[in-house]
């Protein structure tokens, strides 16, 4: 069981590999805790280890910080239906029970989506993929959103801009166009993606 400090320490460490595609260096670390050594660091990555929560890549002596997965830190979300990355389609009620790591779930009542199309791919979204969905009615421009557009539901890049809100797609491919919301468009945002998990095939 960790302290609040050291869950607040190993969300970071998470959020950061979620973030950048490899671990932070303790000096990192150091100045977003603001904290004065690197030694006061090291003592509570240690305690992390000890505990199991994280270990320790002796092949990069820098960004050596690895997740090792702990059983037990996890919890199960249901998948609520099928979203399109691509044209928008109704989104289908399956409920399908996912085994989610706790630091990917943001605050309460997070909920989990399967991702169909490949639209979003260039955000490192799949088909195939489960999404992990905190439940809010507002977003910032940037952020990948779960939204829905005349009733039917979608996952896209919010782009907010005076006047106009638009949903766009990341794929390089010119296969998928921007959706722009018009007026007369019935439009709510249902949350923003906080996680995927992705389910590789042997």
């Amino acid at each position: 069981m960790l302290t609040k400090k050291q869950r607040a320490l190993y969300e970071y460490i998470s959020q950061f590999i979620q973030t950048h595609q490899m671990a932070p260096t303790i000096s990192e670390i150091r100045e977003f805790f603001g904290l004065g050594s690197n030694f006061s660091i090291q003592k509570k990555l240690n305690i992390l280890w000890e505990k199991g929560y994280i270990g320790f890549d002796k092949s990069n002596t820098a960004r050596n910080i690895r997740l090792t997965g702990l059983v037990g830190e996890t919890m199960v979300l249901n998948i609520l239906g099928v979203v399109t990355a691509g044209i928008p389609i109704e989104a289908i009620e399956i409920p399908e029970p996912v085994e989610v790591p706790r630091y990917l779930l943001k605050g309460t009542n997070n909920f989990a989506l399967r991702v169909r199309g490949d639209s979003m791919m260039d955000a490192n979204i799949e088909d195939g993929d489960v999404i992990i969905v905190k439940p809010q009615a507002k977003a910032d421009t940037g952020q990948i959103v779960v939204a829905t557009i005349n009733g039917e539901v979608t996952v896209k890049k919010l782009d907010l801009y005076p006047g106009g809100v638009t949903l766009r797609p990341c794929n390089n491919s010119g296969q998928y166009k921007p959706i722009q919301i018009r007026e007369d468009d019935e439009f709510a945002l249902k949350g923003v993606v906080v996680g995927l998990l992705r389910q590789y095939q042997a």
